[in-house]
């Protein structure tokens, strides 16, 4: 089966389409309900109120400011409503977040460096810059992360290396 990747400037940023002949009508709704069901998806707002899905794979942080939940992309800020950072933390978990202040939930993909800081606070640097400081309440759980995150690339590596191999 041919697979073929096209960008659309005139589409919608928060869309993506899959394009397929009838006869592939079944793997096509298997194959878009994996996609979503791998990355997570949420709804948010923006400025003008308008709902959005949006992957989770977007989000680089969420933070609770005065009782309301922010998310933010790398060039963007929305706003998640009605939702709790426990509930929230509940249902994003599985997807790479962790919660590293009492109002951060930072997506592990998107970390690219960190720095040990005086008090066992840590300072995380994400891809788009943004610098996110992590609470001593919280420093079992960043270190879980970077530990995964370690693990995660050594396994990486290690099937890179074996396949190169071949």
């Amino acid at each position: 089966m041919k697979v073929t990747y096209r960008e659309d400037s005139k589409m919608n940023h928060y869309e993506m389409q899959l394009v397929v002949h009838p006869k592939n009508r079944r793997l096509a709704k298997l194959l878009a309900k994996q996609f979503k069901e791998t990355l997570g998806e949420i709804e948010v707002l923006d400025e003008y109120r308008n709902k959005y899905p949006l992957s989770l794979l977007a989000v680089y942080y969420f933070e609770m400011v005065d009782h309301k939940m922010f998310v933010y992309t790398e060039n963007e800020v929305f706003r998640l409503h009605c939702v709790t950072m426990a509930a929230l933390k509940e249902a994003v978990e599985s997807y790479g977040f962790y919660q590293v202040n009492v109002r951060t939930l930072v997506n592990v993909k998107h970390v690219v460096k960190y720095k040990k800081q005086k008090g066992c606070r840590r300072q995380m640097i994400l891809d788009n810059g943004d610098r996110l400081i992590s609470s001593r309440h919280y420093r079992e759980e960043f270190d879980r992360m970077i530990e995964e995150r370690h693990e995660s690339r050594i396994l990486e590596k290690d099937s890179d290396n074996l396949s190169h191999e071949k």
